[in-house]
């Protein structure tokens, strides 16, 4: 019987809250498409994918267990009495049957009269992790029958006999621990110290061979010691449990460790988390800003290179790891895109693929696109260990007070490797912490505590009334002064960062923000398009006074500038008044341009229009761009209008209760038919009078392997509707298929179904 016959049994005996126990504690068996009856339920539990991810969840304790129980079956204890499990751990019965509990719920292990066993999966045959080898019968298994009776006659057993025989007498003599443990002390005294030292948890070493003349020798004569392959010397589990003792367990820590505590009160966790969120969300816009100004070059690994974040950063007044989390976000939201460059001609370099914003893609508002923002960081389209351990950190933290934290990014990875050994790396500690930096910097942590938003991602039913809480805190308003500043007491919108961002550059920011105007930074405002009186509406709009006179004179004087000098598409001519372009021409800087006059109010340049805007605008001048037509050309950014919209996930993307799947299928018959190879060829083979065109043959023999199939189906008195069905089941005249559209299983009649 496989373990999927032996767990069909025991789910079809379960109520249905033990069955839903069961599907909330291993919720991956409920992925689409759900399961149709037990039977799947049975062959999902016991696939390797779905014992691993359960293995995942368990807390340390828990592993400890499972570790004793995988020990008792190595040696021959099945099923494993929980008495047997609790003397190994050192520990009372009572709290050995409560983790034992747990585990039948996971189905990671399953009481049968006399004790406790396991799945198939999780049978073990090598302990080196807990400082010990392998059973005796492993090493004995790889001798032949003269070593077994030479090893049989030194320890005292009859040495006669078939090779079964032998091997059987032998394994039965190393599980008898006292036996052990008296013949271990006949042995020389530096192999007795040698024998203890390994027992303590070194089960294997190098430099120690079985030649004959030497002390060792003994060990390996009596069977206490083994030779490897490797030329090492191995002990069985058997002697080193034997050589411990009884006061000396495995290990086992029921009691998750005791982290210090700090509290920052609720009110200041919360307002750090709005002016987190609130940065992040100005971060992002003045990404996107820039990127669409001048695309984001990657390097050849498709990665942003430290140089770029680090000039980003810069731009926009963040740190390195705003810049990169930021940017990282952007891109798995689907806002940046991965453009590639056009095939280079020959003998031409291949240009770098660049990040840009989706010019089809509106920019959603600042509540939405935090909400975008932190369902991303929390469940990613790739889902790694990083994914893992940052889940596992926020749960932890969730467990406290509203306000209080855990003390100290090692106190959090200790509770952390208790809760989830099996996800412990070499990396773990610097997963704990990159979790913890990166949770400050989206609003789910502040101060080591939880914050709304963290609580919010474990409900995401209270995600929306959390996110428009955050951002209502933005300020909208702007001080300005006459020294041509502005200043934010507290956290810009992104609006209003956006605004500021486009005609000033900012020079602070902590608990204030501050811009300051200049004349390259109004004109840089210009040469996007804005007028001057749009720009002064702007800036009046989000003053919180009115603006300052300096600040309406230096608009104004940048206004009456900008322009006086053109920069045109054709040949790349500069026109202007005469007085200016004779300066122009005279510039020893301008000379790389190679101006040169060919009527009064008209220069020519040797360089392309761009290049000469910018050596232009280097040497001080403001002119603007235009078209062969003379029209003013503006940023490419504002000449297409965004058609996508962001959305929040639909109610129905989030889990079915365990509780609705668990009548559903207790309703269902346990099991069901199989679809054979070719059987639904044959079945539609009717419904288009015995001929099958090699392309229906075809989509047939998809579905039975599972690849989703369009079909279209003729209900009585309704439209043909066309479906995108897969994994089906024939059950007489009718296939019962998923539907992708749908999201849930329909019965089709085979005689209403056109294959597309």
């Amino acid at each position: 019987m496989t373990t999927a016959d032996g767990l069909l049994s025991r789910l079809a005996g379960l109520d249905r809250q033990g069955l839903a126990t069961v599907l909330a504690h291993r919720p991956d068996v409920l992925e689409e498409p759900w399961p149709r009856r037990l039977d799947v339920v049975a062959a999902r539990l016991a696939s390797a994918a779905s014992v691993n991810a359960a293995l995942l969840g368990l807390t340390t304790p828990h592993a400890q267990v499972l570790r004793a129980l995988q020990l008792c079956h190595a040696l021959g204890v099945r099923p494993a009495p929980v008495a047997e499990v609790a003397r190994l751990l050192g520990a009372e019965d009572t709290v050995v049957e409560s983790f034992v509990d747990d585990l039948e719920e996971r189905v990671l292990a399953w009481r049968e009269p006399g004790g406790v066993t396991l799945p198939e999966l999780l049978h073990a045959t090598n302990f080196r992790p807990d400082g010990l080898g392998e059973p005796a019968a492993n090493l004995l298994g790889e001798l032949g029958t003269t070593r077994l009776a030479q090893l049989s006659r030194a320890v005292g057993l009859p040495a006669g006999g078939r090779r079964a025989e032998l091997l059987l007498g032998l394994v039965r003599f190393f599980r008898d621990a006292d036996g052990l443990r008296e013949l271990a002390g006949t042995a020389p005294e530096p192999v007795r110290k040698l024998l203890r030292d390994m027992a303590e948890g070194v089960p294997e070493i190098n430099a120690v061979t079985p030649l004959p003349g030497t002390p060792e020798a003994w060990a390996f004569e009596h069977g206490l010691l083994f030779a490897t392959y490797y030329g090492s010397a191995a002990m069985p589990v058997e002697v080193s449990l034997a050589l411990r003792g009884p006061e000396h367990p495995l290990s086992f820590t029921p009691s998750e460790p005791e982290c210090p505590l700090t509290h920052v009160g609720a009110e200041s966790a919360e307002a750090s988390s709005s002016a987190a969120a609130l940065r992040l969300l100005d971060r992002v816009s003045a990404i996107l800003e820039l990127a669409a100004a001048e695309p984001f070059p990657l390097l050849k690994d498709g990665t942003i290179g430290s140089r770029l974040i680090k000039k980003v950063a810069k731009d926009t007044g963040g740190t390195a790891g705003e810049i990169e989390l930021a940017i990282d976000l952007a891109v798995q939201t689907g806002l940046l895109l991965v453009q590639e460059p056009d095939p280079p001609r020959r003998g031409q370099k291949a240009a770098p693929p660049t990040l840009e914003p989706d010019p089809d893609v509106v920019r959603p508002g600042p509540a939405l696109l935090h909400r975008l923002l932190l369902t991303t960081w929390w469940e990613p389209a790739r889902p790694d260990t990083d994914t893992q351990v940052r889940q596992l950190v926020v749960r932890l933290l969730a467990r406290l007070e509203p306000g209080t934290g855990i003390t100290g990014t090692d106190a959090v990875t200790e509770l952390a490797t208790w809760h989830a050994p099996m996800l412990v790396t070499e990396e773990f500690a610097g997963q704990v912490a990159a979790a913890l930096v990166e949770g400050e910097l989206m609003g789910v942590f502040a101060h080591g505590a939880v914050t709304a938003a963290g609580r919010a991602l474990l409900a995401p039913e209270k995600l929306v009334e959390v996110t428009e809480e955050l951002v209502s805190r933005a300020r909208t308003t702007a001080l300005f002064g006459t020294d041509l500043t502005a200043i934010v007491p507290g956290s810009p919108d992104a609006r209003l960062a956006t605004l500021l961002d486009r005609a000033a550059d900012r020079e602070n920011q902590g608990t204030a923000t501050s811009w300051r105007f200049s004349p390259s930074t109004v004109r840089r405002a210009f040469d996007q398009g804005v007028t001057a009186a749009e720009l002064l509406e702007e800036l009046g709009g989000i003053a919180s006074g009115e603006l300052p006179q300096p600040l309406v004179y230096l608009v104004n004087d940048v206004a009456r500038r900008h322009g006086e000098a053109q920069v045109l598409d054709v040949a790349s001519v500069v026109v202007g008044e005469p007085a200016v372009l004779t300066e122009l021409a005279a510039h020893r800087k301008l000379a790389k341009l190679g101006l040169r006059a060919v009527a009064p109010t008209v220069l020519t340049s040797t360089v392309d229009a761009s290049g000469t805007l910018d050596a232009l605008r280097d040497a001080g001048y403001a002119p603007t761009h235009h078209a062969g037509d003379g029209s003013i050309v503006l940023p490419s950014r504002d000449q297409s209008e965004p058609k996508v919209t962001f959305e929040d996930p639909e109610t129905a993307d989030r889990p079915v209760d365990p509780l609705d799947h668990a009548d559903r299928l207790l309703a269902a018959p346990p099991t069901g038919p199989n679809l054979q190879r070719g059987q639904l060829a044959r079945a539609m083979s009717d419904r288009y009078a015995g001929r099958l065109t090699p392309k229906q043959q075809q989509l047939c023999w998809q579905l039975e392997a599972g690849i989703p199939v369009d079909v279209v189906y003729r209900a009585d008195g309704a439209e043909p509707v066309r479906l995108v069905v897969a994994y089906p089941e024939l059950d007489g005249a009718v296939l019962d298929v998923w539907s992708l559209e749908d999201r849930g299983y329909r019965r089709l009649e085979l005689a209403r179904i056109d294959l597309a």
